[in-house]
């Protein structure tokens, strides 16, 4: 009664998103961006064809297709929230789905559920949001199929979520390719029919190793853009194994200042000691004869393993990409299907602190998404009064929340200029290989890039950089402004506005159109 209680109020789990118009997630005013192109892309006003170049076959699309479509019908930031809602509700139903298939309790879905506002979550790897339910409820799937005739049908759908994932993401593509193949050897079957059911496999990977052949491992000028090859020239980042594990609260919670996501932790650990210590016996009747043995009861456990195992050795940045933590929640996610059976008389009890892990989760995120609404308010506000398809630069001197301020949560905030607006930014998603808008040739500003970016506004010299910027966007306080433009920013030609953190400078002799790319002046 209380697992059907809890998944039947699991929209109740998005609520963080809605009490905010600007969910705290770092990547995620990029990625809305992105899927602004798409949208208005032959907009004249908003003069995105002037700049970018669509790229529909790249990789990791999908997230933008969908909220491009929805932005038809809807404002487009509740399209973009829209989208991440699902993702979140979709983990829990997908792992309702994988503990059916295997015969284990639903409540063990709520740990999954509880799970989803994870590291992954706070730095907005959207892409990586669509993976963890497509791959279990592939998982499911896959399950499914293995244990029955595998026709022609059969292949077709689990070649359909392969290819899927490239339009999600590739490391999640090797990673279920991974999953599945490690499902089917525990069946122990005969190489023909292993072969078989491996298949379906291959036109997912073909498409994936071979965008990434091209894009990733060659790196060819003219495709990779200046800015993305000095970022995969950064050495590999890797942890000790030890700091690993004191990470995992942080990595599978979210990074909190209150330390809540230990508490979420304990609870988490809590409910596998309690499935470990009453544990039942199976009695799905449908489990393959005992000849599979203890590789085929473990599976999922062995599967986890594996997955932890991964994030263990992977580094933690390599080519300017965060590798480990984005495996971390998805192997505790297979994790608590591996949980054992519980008894009857214990079970209430079970469900009972699993419902409790969830109830606190919530209530510590919406807690943080309310004292961002407060931090972030004012930026919507200043940005309503600028004139659509022109050019902004960001000046993001505090990037953190008190909420979670290990996370850069305001870093990419001047992109909902083009969200919003159209025109251009300093920097944009639009630099990387695998986003659906790239830069026309020769519209890429990365004479600038290469002095100053996102990361570095204290790099940001008026004289040298101002001239190609319309609007300036400043997150800090009266003195970082004053370091960007001196202390009577009028002098430069440019009047101001602020609200709350957020200061909005413009230049009153408008700078050059969003295409046009002036030489820069001598150092």
């Amino acid at each position: 009664m209380l697992s059907k209680a809890g998944l039947a109020v699991a929209p109740l789990w998005v609520v963080p998103l809605w009490v905010t118009p600007f969910p705290p997630m770092v990547d995620y005013p990029q990625q809305l961006a992105l899927a602004a192109i798409l949208r208005w892309y032959g907009d004249p006003v908003r003069r995105f064809k002037e700049t970018y170049e669509l790229a529909l076959w790249a990789p990791h699309g999908l997230f933008k297709l969908l909220v491009a479509g929805l932005a038809w019908v809807l404002p487009i930031n509740v399209a973009g929230r829209l989208v991440v809602s699902l993702c979140l509700v979709a983990v829990g139903a997908a792992a309702l789905a994988l503990c059916r298939r295997v015969g284990k309790p639903p409540e063990y879905a709520l740990l999954a559920l509880a799970l989803t506002y994870n590291y992954a979550f706070f730095w907005g790897f959207v892409d990586n949001l669509l993976a963890y339910p497509l791959a279990l409820g592939g998982l499911a799937l896959a399950e499914g199929l293995f244990e029955r005739p595998f026709t022609v049908r059969s292949w077709l759908a689990l070649a359909g979520v392969g290819v899927l994932f490239y339009t999600v993401h590739l490391q999640f593509l090797l990673l279920f390719a991974g999953a599945v193949g490690w499902l089917a050897i525990c069946r122990l079957p005969g190489w023909r029919r292993l072969l078989l059911w491996l298949s379906p496999l291959l036109p997912g990977l073909a498409a994936g190793l071979a965008v990434m052949a091209y894009g990733v491992l060659r790196s060819p000028a003219g495709v990779i853009s200046g800015y993305e090859r000095r970022m995969r020239q950064g050495a590999p980042f890797r942890l000790p194994v030890t700091d690993k594990l004191s990470h995992l609260p942080d990595l599978l919670f979210g990074p909190t200042a209150d330390r809540s996501s230990s508490i979420s932790f304990a609870l988490l650990a809590v409910v596998a000691a309690l499935a470990v210590a009453w544990r039942a016996r199976s009695s799905r009747p449908s489990d393959p004869p005992s000849e599979a043995g203890l590789l085929y009861r473990s599976r999922f456990a062995t599967l986890a393993g594996w997955l932890g195992a991964l994030y263990l050795l992977l580094p933690e940045l390599r080519g300017g990409y965060l590798i480990a933590e984005r495996v971390a929640p998805f192997a505790l996610m297979v994790g608590v299907v591996a949980l054992p059976p519980v008894l009857p008389a214990r079970r209430r009890l079970v469900a009972f602190v699993a419902g409790a892990l969830v109830v606190f989760q919530l209530g510590a995120t919406l807690t943080g998404c309310l004292r961002f609404r407060a931090e972030s308010a004012g930026v919507e506000e200043l940005l309503a009064g600028t004139e659509p398809g022109q050019s902004l630069a960001g000046l993001i001197f505090q990037r953190g929340s008190a909420s979670w301020p290990r996370m850069p949560v305001f870093l990419h905030f001047p992109a909902y200029y083009q969200v919003w607006k159209g025109g251009r930014i300093l920097f944009s998603f639009a630099e990387l290989f695998q986003t659906s808008a790239r830069f026309r040739p020769g519209r890429s500003w990365d004479d600038l890039l290469s002095e100053w970016n996102e990361w570095s506004p204290h790099l940001f010299d008026h004289d040298r950089h101002a001239g190609r910027f319309r609007y300036f966007l400043v997150r800090g306080t009266a003195g970082d402004v004053a370091d960007a433009f001196g202390d009577d920013p009028a002098r430069l030609g440019l009047r101001g506005w602020r609200s709350g953190s957020w200061w909005l400078l413009e230049r009153e002799s408008p700078a050059s159109a969003p295409g046009s790319v002036p030489s820069l002046p001598a150092p």
